[in-house]
């Protein structure tokens, strides 16, 4: 009878994973076609979970109103991999760091594999671009150069503990080294190296667990670090830093909780997410003025769960939030315009955390 019972359960369990696999491939026409999209199509990376093997790439294609579960999946005839942290476009080709798999994933714009880099043993996080190279941070402390040509792997530099976002400004390469696999001993450093030559250059003191790092039109980097999540005593919460890039150093130090943030035409995007309370809220900041521009930037009744990414089109204003509700099953991703209403949103797979927006 537990043979049977086991046997059961097994089929079953095969069927959904077989409905799951279907429904990657699947092209669907169910949303109505929409207006003053200012993008050809937009890419969204989702993370899949830790571990399973289940990252996948969805593609929505604004021309003919067709959604791709897993374009990756579709094109190449293979998944992805584990862990999709990062999705970037440089040139004509797409760059996807692939964590726990260890790879970097090179396509070209329509999801064509060109080459897949292992990093084996460097557990790659996040990835930069400037003059002509790809530098890629990893959490064995190392910084991995690639030249966007050839697309080899060309030198390599150590920064801090488990690096976790990187960044160019004024020239200079800008790397947040987390610590985060060291908790409760958090990083709490920025390395600056030079991108020609990968020497270091300086060593910013910032609040510990730095994360993500992005840099505005102006030379400002913004550096968000997750403090200890209020695990430890003393609790030391997120906060968002601005670093003058001229000199190196952190020149202010903002009030406001923060989770995840992106820059956009002179104004910084950013979400607070309590994990207690499950509540949310989206703001904007303008980088010139350094004053919060609108406190509630979705103004209908849409509800967003538990937000995981969000990316602006430059073109047009219009935000994208990506949806993680649980974290362990399909998230969704919500498109509003610059007035905060709702223009349409559609499904994609776990945990969707990165969108690429092609013009």
């Amino acid at each position: 009878m537990k043979r049977r019972s086991f046997l059961n359960l097994f089929l079953v369990l095969a069927l959904l994973f077989s409905a799951c696999h279907k429904k990657e491939m699947t092209v669907t026409e169910d949303l109505p076609p929409q207006q003053d999209m200012g993008a050809s199509s937009v890419y969204v990376l989702c993370e899949g979970l830790f571990n399973s093997n289940n990252s996948t790439l969805a593609f929505f294609d604004f021309t003919n109103n067709k959604i791709t579960y897993d374009i990756f999946l579709a094109v190449n005839n293979r998944g992805l991999g584990d862990t999709g942290n990062d999705l970037q476009l440089y040139g004509s080709k797409l760059y996807c760091i692939v964590n726990v798999s260890e790879t970097v994933e090179i396509m070209s714009k329509d999801a064509h594999s060109l080459r897949q880099i292992s990093l084996s043993g460097r557990q790659p996080r996040r990835i930069t671009f400037h003059e002509g190279s790809a530098f890629v941070c990893c959490f064995d402390g190392s910084v991995v150069k690639i030249d966007t040509n050839t697309l080899e792997v060309t030198d390599m530099a150590q920064a801090g503990s488990n690096p976790d976002g990187i960044c160019i400004a004024n020239g200079k390469l800008y790397v947040a080294n987390s610590g985060g696999l060291n908790n409760p001993n958090y990083g709490h450093t920025v390395s600056v190296f030079d991108p020609n030559t990968l020497q270091l250059l300086n060593e910013i003191e910032v609040i510990i667990n730095p994360t993500l790092i992005k840099a505005d039109n102006y030379g400002n980097v913004y550096v968000l670090s997750n403090g200890n999540y209020g695990l430890y005593t003393p609790n030391v919460p997120s906060a968002l830093q601005r670093i003058d890039s001229q000199n190196d150093e952190v020149v202010k130090t903002y009030d406001f909780p923060i989770t995840n943030f992106t820059i956009c035409n002179d104004k910084l995007y950013f979400y607070f997410y309590n994990y207690g309370s499950q509540q949310s809220q989206i703001q904007i900041m303008d980088v010139v003025t350094e004053n919060i521009v609108n406190n509630h930037f979705v103004k209908d009744d849409t509800k967003i769960n538990a937000p995981y990414g969000i990316e602006v089109n430059p073109a047009n204003g219009d935000v994208y939030i990506a949806d993680a509700y649980q974290f362990t099953t399909n998230g969704d991703v919500y498109c509003f315009g610059a007035d905060g209403h709702k223009k349409f949103s559609f499904e994609v797979g776990v945990n969707p955390s990165k969108f690429v927006i092609l013009p």
